[in-house]
Order: C-alpha cells, then sequence, then structure tokens
C-alpha cells in the first residue's frame, strides 16, 4: 500500500506542521493532554530562580554562547570545575535552537571511543550526578535498545561495532530474532537476520534535562541570560601577532573576557564569523513524526533498524525517523529563528514511514499525533567540532553533533569546561578537535558542501574498514599526483591530501590508469546524473568488506616486495613545521622530551611531545638545522592529520612562555620520497653525487648532498623497519628526483606503494601510529616509550612523568598476534582469561609474519611481563572471540636488524617464497 493510502486510513491526520505546544504536552505525559505553551512548561514551573538574574555582568572569566545541550552542560561544568566567573547567555530562550526539538535519544555507543565516552558521560550526568545535586530528575527513562538488522552483512556491522563497545564496558549482547520479539511483542521479526540489545540506553526530555543543568549551574554561581543575543567577539593582538579573544558585545551590554565557548549550534558558523574562526558544518532539515497511541507500545525498548530508521517509545506513541540521500540543504538559517520548524517533506520522508510499518506494523494502524522537521548540524566527516579555534586563542567551539548533540552533549560540556580550565580535555579527542582539519582547500565551500551531504547521507549505512569518501576529493594534491596516477594509484584520502592507498595493475599486467576520482555526484541525488561507468568507485566497491578485500593481495605484493627489494614511498602529506626566531632553541627545550638543542649536527630525532599530565599529544621526527644567518631552526615531521594539532601544541606553548619563535607550517614547500628496503642504497648509489655518503650515515643521520642535480636533504630513516632513506626536498624538484629513483627502481625488481603497505610494513615492524596506538590520554611508560623521555632537563610533563615513574603502570600496550581466516581491523575488544580488559587501538596484516597483528592497552594494574607473555588472551571480532599471542614488543624483528641493513638469507629465503605465493 503506498504512503498516500495509507495515510487515509489514519484515525486522525494532524497538521504536518507541529506547534511547540503539541510537542511540549507530548513530551510531559504518556497519555493525550491539553496543551501547555512551551515556554510555560520550561521557564515558568520553576521554584527555585529565573534564568535573567540580578545585573548584567560587564566581565567574565568564561562567556558560554548558547543554551542548548551542550552550553548548559558547558556551563554547569564551568561552575563545578571552579572556572571562576560564568555567564551563559542565549538569544532567545533556553533548548529554543536545535535543542528542543531533538528526538532525544541517548545511545551507549558509537563507532570511535571519543564519542562514545562522552555518550557514557551524559548518560551519567542525565541519570544519577543531576538527580543527586538538584534533588529531582533529569528527564531520563532507561528503555535499552534493539538493533535490529535484516541481513548478514548488517549483522556484521553492528556486531563489530558491539565487539568494540564491550572494550568500552558497555553492557551488550546479540541475540536472535526470536529473542529480540520476546523484548519487544509489536517487533516484526519476519525479515530479520539477527539483533543486538543494549539494555542501558534511553531517553531524554530535553526541556528537564536543560534546565537541570541550568539549576545546577545557577546554585554554583554561573549566571544565565536569556534574549541576549550576541553582536561581536572582541579581540586582540599578542606579543606574537596572534588573536586572542577580550571581550563579547551582546544586546544587553559588553562583556570584557579571555574565554569563549561558541555552542550556538546551527548558528555556530555566524559566532565564528564574528571571530574570524571558520567552523566546518551545514544545516540540513531533520524530520521525525510522533504517532497516535499504540496499544502495547509502553516500556518497550528503542529500535533501531539498520540503513533505515531510528524508533523511539514516547509514552504511549511512537517517534520515528531517519536519513535520507536528498535531504533539504538550509543554505541561510535566520538568525532569529526559535522554536521554528518547516513543513514536513512527504516525498523524501515516506521511506522512512514504509520502514517503520515494516518493523512495527502496528503503525500503520493509527494517526499521527504531531510532525517535526527541524534544523540539524553535520560536519564533514561526520564528528563535531570542539575545542579551541586555531585562528583566535580563547575562543572555544562545541557544535556540528550531527544530530546527537543530546547524546554527546552533557560529555562534551564537561570536557569542553576542561579544555578552558586546563587547556586540554580529560579523554583523547583528536578526532572531534576542530583542529583536525586542514586550512587549505582549492574550493572550501565545494569540499564543504560535498563531505557533509556525504555524511548525514550515509548516517545509517554500511560502514566497512576499507572505504572511501566520494565527496571533497581532488582538493589537496602532491606533486606526484600525476605521476602516481600513471603508475595506477588508487588514491584514498587523509588531511585533505589525496594519497595513493596502492597500485593497481591492468589485465596485461600494466598500470591501470583509468582510475580518476570524478567530481561528487551527490548519489545521484538533486538531479544529478549518476556516474556509469566509474571505475574508481568501482575499484573502492571491491574493497567494501568485512572480509578479506581483493586488495589485500595487491598490498601484500607491495609489502613483501619492500622486504625482499625495496619500494618508493610518496610521503610529503607528511606535517612539516619549522620553529624559527630568536627564541627556538628554548621552545624546542620544553616542548620535546629529548635534548634537540644539544643534539649532534645531522641528526634526526625520534622524541615526544607531552601535556602536563604526561599525555602524549604527539610524536615526532624532528632535527636541529641552520639558517642563512646562521641561527638554530627547528625541522619537525609529524602525522599529517595531526598538522595543525602540532603547529597549535608548539605555538601555545611560545604564547604561554612569552617566547619569540615562530611556528611555521611548511607542508606544501617540502616533499618526501622514501626508499625503503634491502636494496634501497643500490637504488640510491648511481643517483647520489657522493656515493659513499650512503655507508657513512648512520640511521638517524641527515646531510644535504645532489640527487640528480638537485639539493636535498638526505636522511637515513625507516618508518617500516628496513634499511633505508627519506629524501626531503623542496617540491618543485620532486618529480625529477622520483623520475631518477625510479628508473634505478626499475633495475632491482622494486616498487611504488601506498599508504596500506606503509601501514601495515610500520605496525609489524611496531612503530606507533599517533592517534591511534598512542594519544592524549596514554603516558609514555604506559606506551614503553619512556627510553625517549630525558629525565635530565625540564619540559612540558617532566614532573607529572617523574611522579608516574614511582608508580606502578594502570594499563600497558601489548601486541598481539591473532591466527584467524577474517580480518582484524581494530577496535576489537580484548579478552583476558575471561574479562574484556580493553580493545585493539590498530590492527593491520603482518605479511612477513603472515598473520594478523594488532596492538591495544590491557587496562590490568601492574601487570607483568610474565603475565602478558603467558597470558590467556582473545580477541573478540563480531561477537566471535579468536585466540591471541600476546607480546611487549612485535615478534617481526625484536632487535631492529634489518633497520641495521643486517639481512638472513634465510629469512629473506622465506619472504621471497610469500612474494611469489601472492
Amino acid at each position: 500500500m503506498s504512503i498516500t493510502s495509507r495515510l487515509q486510513n489514519f484515525n486522525k491526520l494532524t497538521s504536518l506542521r507541529c506547534t511547540r505546544a503539541s510537542l511540549g504536552s507530548i513530551r510531559n505525559s504518556s497519555q493525550d493532554v491539553k496543551d501547555v505553551p512551551y515556554e510555560t512548561s520550561i521557564h515558568k514551573s520553576k521554584s527555585d530562580k529565573s534564568t535573567d538574574q540580578a545585573k548584567f555582568p560587564t566581565e567574565a572569566d568564561v562567556v558560554v554562547i548558547g543554551g542548548g545541550s551542550v552550553g548548559c552542560s558547558a556551563a554547569y561544568h564551568l561552575a563545578k570545575q571552579n572556572g571562576g566567573s560564568v555567564v551563559l547567555v542565549e538569544k532567545h530562550k533556553i533548548t529554543s535552537g536545535t535543542t528542543w526539538h531533538t528526538a532525544g535519544i541517548l545511545w551507549s555507543f558509537r563507532g570511535s571511543e571519543s564519542e562514545t565516552l562522552l555518550q557514557l558521560q551524559t548518560r551519567d550526568l542525565i541519570s544519577k550526578i543531576l538527580p543527586e545535586e538538584n534533588g529531582d530528575s533529569a528527564g531520563w527513562q532507561r528503555t535499552g535498545t534493539i538493533l535490529t538488522a535484516k541481513t548478514k552483512e548488517e549483522y556484521k556491522d553492528f556486531t563489530l561495532q558491539t565487539s568494540f563497545a564491550k572494550g568500552l564496558g558497555v553492557e551488550i549482547q546479540e541475540i536472535t530474532p526470536a529473542e529480540a520479539k520476546e523484548i519487544h511483542p509489536l517487533l516484526n521479526v519476519d525479515d530479520m537476520y539477527g539483533a543486538v540489545y543494549s539494555p542501558g540506553d534511553g531517553t531524554i526530555d530535553p526541556a528537564t534535562y536543560c534546565m537541570a543543568y541550568v539549576k545546577a549551574a545557577q546554585h554554583r554561581g554561573a549566571k544565565v541570560f536569556e534574549n541576549c543575543s550576541v553582536n561581536g567577539i572582541l579581540k586582540a593582538d599578542d606579543h606574537l601577532g596572534l588573536e586572542r579573544v577580550v571581550g563579547v558585545e551582546t544586546s544587553k551590554g559588553t562583556i570584557k573576557t579571555n574565554n569563549v565557548v561558541n555552542c550556538a549550534g546551527a548558528w555556530s558558523p555566524y559566532i565564528g564569523k564574528m571571530a574570524g574562526v571558520r567552523i566546518p558544518q551545514l544545516t540540513f532539515q531533520h524530520a521525525y513524526i510522533v504517532t497516535q497511541g499504540i496499544e502495547g507500545i509502553l516500556n518497550t525498548p528503542m529500535i533501531k533498524d539498520h540503513g533505515t530508521v531510528y524508533i523511539k517509545p514516547q509514552g504511549d506513541a511512537l517517534q520515528f525517523g531517519g536519513y535520507e540521500m536528498n535531504p533539504h540543504l538550509v543554505k541561510d538559517l535566520p538568525v532569529d529563528f526559535a522554536f521554528g520548524l518547516y513543513d514536513l517533506d512527504w516525498d523524501i520522508f515516506a521511506q522512512h514511514f514504509d520502514a517503520t510499518v515494516n518493523r512495527i506494523p502496528a503503525v500503520g494502524n493509527v494517526g499521527i499525533r504531531s510532525t517535526v522537521c527541524g534544523p540539524e548540524s553535520f560536519t564533514p566527516d561526520g564528528k563535531p567540532n570542539m575545542g579551541e579555534s586555531p585562528e583566535v586563542r580563547g575562543f572555544f567551539v562545541g557544535s556540528g553533533y550531527n544530530s546527537g548533540g543530546m547524546m554527546m552533549g552533557g560529555g562534551a560540556g564537561r570536557q569542553l569546561a576542561h579544555w578552558v580550565t586546563h587547556g586540554r580535555p580529560e579523554i583523547d579527542l583528536f578526532n572531534c578537535d576542530i583542529r583536525r582539519y586542514q586550512t587549505s582547500y582549492t574550493n572550501y565551500n565545494k569540499w564543504l558542501t560535498e563531505t557533509c551531504h556525504e555524511r548525514f547521507a550515509k548516517r545509517f549505512s554500511l560502514v566497512y574498514p576499507r572505504d572511501h569518501n566520494l565527496g571533497g576529493r581532488n582538493q589537496r594534491k602532491t606533486k606526484l599526483h600525476q605521476t602516481d596516477s600513471d603508475l595506477g594509484a588508487l588514491f584514498g584520502i587523509r588531511y585533505g591530501f589525496e594519497r595513493p592507498a596502492y597500485y593497481i595493475k591492468d589485465g596485461q599486467n600494466k598500470p591501470n590508469c583509468n582510475l580518476k576520482v570524478l567530481d561528487y555526484d551527490f548519489y545521484g541525488s538533486y538531479d544529478n546524473k549518476k556516474h556509469d561507468p566509474y571505475p574508481y568507485y568501482d575499484a573502492v566497491t571491491n574493497d567494501c568488506t568485512f572480509e578479506f578485500p581483493d586488495s589485500h593481495k595487491t598490498v601484500g605484493k607491495e609489502c613483501l616486495t619492500c622486504r625482499t627489494s625495496a619500494i618508493l614511498l610518496d610521503s610529503s602529506y607528511m606535517a612539516k613545521i619549522f620553529l624559527t626566531g630568536p627564541d627556538a632553541d628554548q621552545l624546542a627545550q620544553i616542548a620535546f622530551s629529548r635534548n634537540l638543542v644539544k643534539s649532534e649536527d645531522g641528526q634526526f630525532m625520534y622524541t615526544l611531545m607531552l601535556n602536563d599530565r604526561a599525555g602524549i599529544e604527539g610524536d615526532v621526527i624532528a632535527t636541529r638545522v641552520k639558517n642563512a644567518s646562521g641561527e638554530n631552526e627547528y625541522y619537525v615531521t609529524f602525522s599529517s592529520s595531526g598538522a595543525l594539532h602540532c603547529k597549535m601544541y608548539l605555538q601555545n606553548i611560545a604564547q604561554r612562555k612569552g617566547l619569540n619563535c615562530i611556528v611555521e607550517d611548511r607542508t606544501e614547500e617540502r616533499s618526501i620520497l622514501s626508499v625503503q628496503g634491502p636494496k634501497s642504497r643500490d637504488i640510491l648509489k648511481p643517483i647520489v653525487q657522493e656515493s659513499n655518503i650512503l655507508k657513512k650515515l648512520k640511521y638517524s643521520q641527515w646531510s644535504n648532498i645532489e640527487i640528480a642535480g638537485r639539493n636535498v636533504m638526505l636522511g637515513r630513516l625507516s618508518f617500516v623497519g628496513e634499511l633505508g632513506y627519506e629524501v626531503h626536498c623542496h617540491s618543485d624538484d620532486v618529480k625529477c628526483i622520483h623520475d631518477a629513483i625510479m628508473e634505478q627502481a626499475d633495475k632491482h625488481n622494486a616498487c611504488v606503494a601506498g599508504y596500506r603497505a606503509m601501514e601495515s610494513l610500520s605496525s609489524e615492524t611496531g612503530f606507533h601510529h599517533w592517534s591511534h596506538s598512542i594519544h592524549a590520554a596514554d603516558t609514555p611508560g604506559e606506551a614503553d616509550l619512556l627510553r625517549f623521555c630525558e629525565d635530565s632537563k625540564d619540559y612540558i610533563g617532566s614532573k607529572a612523568l617523574a611522579e608516574l615513574r614511582k608508580k606502578p603502570l594502570p594499563k600497558k600496550l601489548v601486541c598481539f598476534t591473532i591466527d584467524t581466516d577474517v580480518p582484524i581491523t581494530g577496535h576489537e575488544s580484548i579478552w583476558f582469561n575471561d574479562k574484556v580488559v580493553g580493545f585493539l587501538r590498530h590492527a593491520d596484516f603482518a605479511y612477513a609474519l603472515d598473520t594478523n597483528l594488532g596492538y591495544g592497552y590491557v587496562n590490568v594494574p601492574g601487570i607483568t611481563e610474565k603475565e602478558i607473555t603467558e597470558g590467556n588472551f582473545a580477541i573478540e571480532r563480531m561477537a566471535v572471540k579468536h585466540p591471541a599471542k600476546a607480546y611487549t614488543t612485535s615478534p617481526f624483528d625484536p632487535r631492529f636488524e634489518r633497520i641495521r641493513g643486517k639481512y638472513s638469507s634465510n629469512v629473506q629465503e622465506q619472504l621471497a617464497k610469500k612474494l611469489n605465493a601472492l
């Protein structure tokens, strides 16, 4: 039956536009009650305090902008964490932006550690902390969720997520369709393959929840002002010429402050523009329907039907909605849009109605109580925008929660408060940090539109480990992009850079040059013609599997060619940061865990950057160089995705300490070519001006020489555990040098390789991947990196580290090999003696070992090496436990003989056999 026919059978068809009055009444009762004006139910029923309090302040330590779930939580936590005088300003009424019409769902887990922890913190706040502080409910109702899968692939996707969630302590279990029916009798299970049950999930009343924060915040001294719009952000330059917040202009007056937290939700870009800060997010219309009463629906769990809809009990009714390929983009959201909604587009929403009736047939027999279609913000990668802006110090952002602001709002506000008061969050939030984005795009608006649409459209889609985005591509390329394309590169994207994932040969064993990334076609939506044929998309789709993909052998050939001959990697996307100026030595001395200032000339150093808790903010390769005037400068290379993070870490130290040192990102100016493998020296020898330098260079040393007539910095370095060299050169020279190297590489059966091979090889060797195997919540002791932290000098984090050295480790990074016929890709849970003790931070296939290999922290305080190596470990993937062998370091070349150029002929013969077998 069509959607139109079904509508004609409804008992009562209300207006397709929900008023705030009707929504308010729905939220406050399980039965039909008289409408209560929304403002009255929230703002006039309080007996404690009014939100507008006394005299408007002229100064504050922190000003929070926006009275939604995140802003209210931030104000509360700032007051609780002794953040000084805290002021929250809201342009209309508390919750009046997008919070008031939120679906009010709280799931216990998401696909990343950070977002899961934010949601768990929200649950603790609404279910325990706020009720205890205020003495009444904060709007929480525990319901549980059944995640339903119609196909084996959908079930694999769910169980891949649930195995990860178990590693974070989430209560969850896999259930059969019959068991799902027992829990929810109205559920249609005829087309279900399997299901997952998460009993700790629940629903949130947004009004009660936000006012609970307001009440608790006011009790702790925070001031809250409604009907107070922000008209401008005041800034001033510091001693380095960098901008800092000094005040906020509002409709009630100007507040002097050095800290602003922008929690204006969909309006955050407007506030950002006032400060000269670009906030990457777009607003789309997102809709849901509330049905009339359904017999038997009370006290049933929520439903998340894979790929289609979410269904939430709301009293005696149901609320449901989903995500479409063709959502309406809100191009110009009115600044004064408060308690506002849009007309629901039934042509778009019909698919969700059909999916809901399929899952709960009783929905087709009742009418509509209300429809809600409001603005929601989405980001380019589906993660929130949080943290301090890279453009303006003291300007913090907490927005773009991708329809999850209510779920993450409590934890997000807590972490933002900690960011303001301590300079960092309590947990690692790099994948949510607004500094994760690059700053230069060929076409920023095109990139933003495409990526945000793709995140919305694929919100409920299958998530494969090796998938590639199609939107926002071709914005940033290395100088070798065309060369790599001609060599058959299949490009992935990292930090905006198009970079080869691996190289494909055609049926005649020649490079497949037909893998161009085409302009985004919006998956055929908005009258766009879908690309057909599209070879790149076809190649990517071939990798979209939960088993070993088609590219498994291709990557294996690149890896084993590296182990037996050599590979050439274009690492030009790596971040390249320079410290220059009179105080460069001082900055290097306090920012890095090793003494670069006193290092030998021509010496690369692997060193850490720590925060004041001794958490690892980054691991870098750095060296001291001389500029034209003979002054010291420092050249730092870092993970491409952490370029801005690294720059801001160093720049913030310079600002805090008053140092005259400029931190520059020269990633575009310089390129890096990496020649790795036992034949690397033979390949470079004919084209290096001084061929004897290749043998003279010891590991981590570098020298300025000529290659192919171009001046380069040649370093003896390896990130893959082989005899190898890195060529650092000007980007204008890289093509010439690349061609010269490839001419010699062909003579030694070497090949080009992509980042998939690099990641596998480095994992196999035991090298870290920031921010995966190490991040800001990990310490050097836990990650077995104390040997790279000097105890004879003072640097950021050294005092905290000295104290940590005296204590047992709360967790320990462990290497695992997992012999199984399915791929282990990371986020699988770790079992030790039949208990979950963590999850894999990073995993890959180790081709030289011919097994899966992963790294994860075992959360067993004081665990010994003997307990690790002799322990009973298993890795859970998709609800199946696989026996695992644990090591304190990688079992491949644990003495690092290969990096020193020492090769066993027997080992090399075995590796050659493995290569030939592929």
